[in-house]
């Protein structure tokens, strides 16, 4: 066997590697683009794949450790990631080596082309937060451990800046943090001094702005660190700040920041300034933006002194989430319930009620509307049914399955003449396979009678590969 020597990125070390590797890393070299399984809108699997496979297959556990320090990144990457799929490799001391491998390589994983310094792609790829079962993980113990080596030691790796984001503030950290800010103008460590809260690092705070933004931008990260430091100091240039978007023609997304920052205060004055936009933002199309980042800012910062502008804003701006529903639906069922007919209802006239609403867990699921419906349908069947049966004729494609599936869990046949108006110039099959199917369930004869009558007056129900599928629906229920 011919035996070739490969020598590291640092010109220290000499390995020997057989011919069949060497022949396979140059043509991982040729391409020099690290790809991974499928790319391209077709997702078809590229040659260097194919490589990075022959790869795996071929070299040994010693071979893919020397080749870690391969000249060429690309080679590196995919030696490491082969060792990371293999068992009783000491991955962290290879990581630990390439703290400082900074080597800008080109990547394509799916449709998306961008690059990636070696080193973050090591640690990116054996991060334990990865689901990913295949790849073998650093334990925690170990992932601390290399977070500690990235703040400390110095380095370029973007991993850095999440290692210093991440850290859990300690006396011993805070001087090696705050000299990242003073020197450095990392924002990152910004966020993790702010988390000190000493009095010492309010001017830092105030004067920081990211030198790559322009305009109005560039707090970004003052704004993140005012969460976690809410000094009353701060307070003023808050307000300062959000008064000069009143008047922009065009949002941005720093203001969610801002708002959260405001927000975090949770007196008299947050509240002040958090109703501010419902009335001073001059452009109305700008307004929304504003509103909808009140919200999120609200409800990551829940307080009592809250409550009334978070009900203002599902009633007059239509705005909930799930998170917002159930925390509302704990302080006020009955005003929770008729907000959600008007949700579901937007001609529905909200009435003053002193019934106490029904709830049980059985109604929750992942989808909103699902749970308001669920709601309602717990106490008043009437409303609900009409909803369902409005829904069934009138909503599009997306919404349309989660209520045919409500009718299909309900089995309930009253439903039967909606679905059969809806059927009968449907021309979508996600939405008249679902119809179908529900009919059937009723397992009545007279339906699936019907069902075989509207498919010959409907022709869309008879053509490309929607009509396939419903002669496979009815085929299997033996409806002919």
């Amino acid at each position: 066997m011919t035996v070739f020597l490969i020598w590291s990125c640092s010109g220290k070390n000499a390995s020997e590697i057989s011919n069949e590797t060497l022949l396979i890393v140059k043509k991982i070299e040729k391409i020099n683009v690290l790809m991974g399984s499928a790319v391209g809108s077709s997702g078809h699997k590229p040659n260097q794949y194919e490589n990075f496979e022959e790869l795996k297959k071929n070299a040994s556990k010693q071979e893919l450790i020397t080749l870690t320090n391969h000249s060429n990144g690309v080679v590196r990457c995919y030696s490491f990631w082969a060792l990371a799929l293999s068992e009783n490799i000491d991955l962290f001391s290879i990581i630990k080596d390439h703290i400082n491998d900074d080597t800008q390589v080109k990547t394509q994983f799916g449709c998306s082309g961008s690059t990636e310094k070696v080193g973050d792609f090591f640690i990116n790829l054996v991060n334990p937060k990865d689901e990913d079962s295949d790849i073998t993980k650093l334990t925690p113990d170990e992932f601390n451990k290399l977070d500690s080596l990235l703040i400390h030691k110095e380095n370029n790796l973007y991993a850095r800046y999440d290692a210093i984001a991440n850290a859990v503030p300690t006396a011993y950290l805070y001087s090696k943090v705050r000299e990242m800010v003073v020197k450095h103008n990392n924002q990152n460590a910004l966020i993790t001094l702010s988390k000190y809260k000493n009095p010492h690092d309010i001017e830092l705070i105030l004067k920081n702005r990211d030198p790559d933004e322009d305009g109005e931008s560039g707090y970004f990260y003052t704004y993140k660190a005012i969460q976690n430091f809410p000094d009353p100091i701060f307070l003023p240039f808050l307000e300062k700040k959000l008064n000069e978007t009143l008047d922009n023609d065009r949002y941005d997304g720093e203001w969610l920041q801002l708002y959260m920052a405001i927000a975090s205060y949770k007196n008299q004055k947050s509240l002040e300034l958090l109703t501010i936009p419902f009335t001073k933002v001059k452009h109305q199309d700008i307004k929304k933006y504003h509103i909808k980042f009140v919200y999120e800012a609200i409800i990551v910062n829940k307080s009592k002194l809250y409550d009334d502008l978070l009900w203002k804003i599902w009633q007059d701006e239509n705005i909930i989430t799930q998170e917002g529903f159930e925390y509302l639906l704990q302080l006020n069922k009955t005003k929770t319930l008729e907000l959600s007919k008007k949700e579901l209802n937007s001609n529905y006239q909200i009435k003053n009620t002193n019934t106490i609403p029904k709830i049980n867990q059985s109604m929750f699921s992942q989808n909103l509307e699902e749970n308001m419906l669920n709601f309602v349908l717990l106490n008043d069947k009437v409303f609900a049914y009409n909803v369902i049966n409005d829904k069934i004729i009138n909503t599009n494609v997306n919404d349309f399955e989660m209520y045919c599936s409500k009718i299909l869990e309900l089995k309930d046949p009253s439903f039967t003449e909606i679905l059969f108006k809806r059927l009968k110039n449907e021309d979508n099959p996600h939405v008249y396979l679902q119809i179908v199917e529900t009919l059937i369930s009723f397992k009545d004869e007279s339906i699936n009678k019907r069902i075989l009558e509207t498919r010959k007056k409907n022709k869309n129900m008879n053509q490309d590969w929607g009509s396939e599928a419903l002669d496979e629906i009815l085929k299997k229920n033996k409806i002919k």
